[in-house]
């Protein structure tokens, strides 16, 4: 059966990446058909729930760089649709001054001139008693850090793509992507479509995708969760009163984050990177009541009014590269073909300017935002989809 000529650019995922992309293509007047295996906002992936940190607290000034656009991007998404999705609080990232990236914070907002403060422990006890932080604590308060309500976000991205012409399909799954000429079709469930560009945003389910491409990524799968504590005083736990929390611990890179009451009746709460690797079309999504347990000590550690009481608890995919940076980029040997994995735990609050970044990939091959943190090509990447390994893939060789 031949491929019908469908779109321009055929986008697979409609996570918080994948919609975002199909809204900014479909605003620029090109056609799009977006492809989504479950439904829009579901929650076997990476973007679902009330809320996500939007931060410029980044080691790296290229993530701050690009923070700053998201910020305008969310905004013109917030004026464009008419809705709520942003909630601005100020934020504290706190740990000892040998903590996961403290002083390369402290570096960034300086290099960009980010107004910012510096705490020390008898400071943040005095503006912030609500936490309970260890002796030698230091503390950055920036003010640009917000609250990002994440489903609503993705739906109202992939709304609003389809306002502007996008055709957005729910329930169909791609199973390959066959490079053609200059185009590709890709064939799904329910059909073969063609396109000039294809843009994989398929978060967890990326490798299985790239097999008929020739390359399988060093991803790891994730399989994290969180909790939702009742608090006494719950009035001092606003986002009035209450900032955004990142704890950074020294000698990893895994995170403490403490949400306000935002949407919800209790305080949200995480430690992240300590779930168990899993496969991607794994179907459980069971909460581990040991990582449970090891959450509610934290949580009434940090925050002596957390009652320890769970009100709820959710599961969410990380899907992780070996240096924790995003893969945007283009296949090595098919540019026709845009690759982005730019999960890895902290990949939502970009949305808006990885899709115009993916945009820009597919139909120019180049685009003006930092991306070379990103490329294939670097090392923690590259041996992955080095033609001598993506010949023997393809043609069977070495597993």
């Amino acid at each position: 059966m031949a491929a019908e000529r469908a779109a321009d650019v055929i986008v697979v995922g409609s996570g918080a990446i994948g919609s975002a992309t199909a809204w900014r293509l479909a605003r620029a007047g090109y056609r799009v058909r977006l492809l989504e295996q479950f439904a829009i906002g579901h929650e076997r992936g990476s973007s679902h729930g009330p809320s996500r940190i939007i931060r410029l607290a980044y080691e790296e000034p290229e993530y701050a760089i690009l923070g700053r656009e998201a910020f305008r991007l969310w905004h013109d998404l917030e004026e464009e649709s008419g809705e709520s999705l942003l909630r601005m609080t100020g934020g504290l990232d706190v740990g000892t001054p040998d903590a996961y990236e403290m002083a390369g914070i402290a570096r960034t907002y300086a290099s960009l001139d980010l107004p910012y403060e510096r705490l020390d422990r008898d400071e943040l006890r005095r503006r912030y008693p609500q936490l309970n932080l260890p002796e030698g604590t230091i503390g950055l308060y920036q003010e640009l850090y917000g609250i990002l309500s994440a489903t609503r976000c993705v739906q109202t991205a992939a709304a609003r793509a389809a306002a502007s012409g996008a055709d957005v399909r729910e329930g169909e799954t791609a199973l390959e992507v066959v490079p053609e000429g200059e185009g590709a079709t890709v064939r799904t469930d329910k059909g073969a479509y063609r396109a000039d560009r294809v843009i994989l945003t398929a978060g967890s389910w990326t490798n299985p995708l790239l097999a008929s491409l020739g390359i399988e990524l060093p991803l790891t799968v994730l399989q994290e969760q969180l909790a939702y504590f009742r608090v006494r005083e719950p009035e001092m736990h606003g986002p009035d009163r209450l900032p955004l929390v990142i704890h950074r611990f020294p000698n990893t890179t895994s995170l403490g984050s403490l949400f306000p009451i935002f949407g919800h009746e209790g305080v949200k709460m995480m430690v992240d990177r300590i779930g168990p690797a899993v496969a991607p079309d794994n179907p459980d999504r069971s909460i581990d009541p040991i990582l449970l347990e090891r959450l509610r000590a934290y949580a009434t550690e940090l925050l002596p009014s957390a009652t320890g009481e769970v009100l709820e608890t959710t599961s969410c995919r990380f899907t992780m590269t070996p240096d924790e940076n995003f893969i945007i980029d283009r296949h090595p040997e098919y540019p026709q073909v845009v690759i982005a994995s730019s999960c890895s735990g902290h990949g939502f609050k970009f949305s808006p300017v990885i899709g115009q970044m993916l945009a820009d990939l597919a139909l120019t091959g180049e685009t003006d935002y930092p991306s070379d943190l990103f490329r294939l090509d670097r090392p923690a990447l590259s041996a992955a989809w080095s033609p001598e390994v993506a010949d023997d893939r393809v043609m069977g060789v070495g597993g």
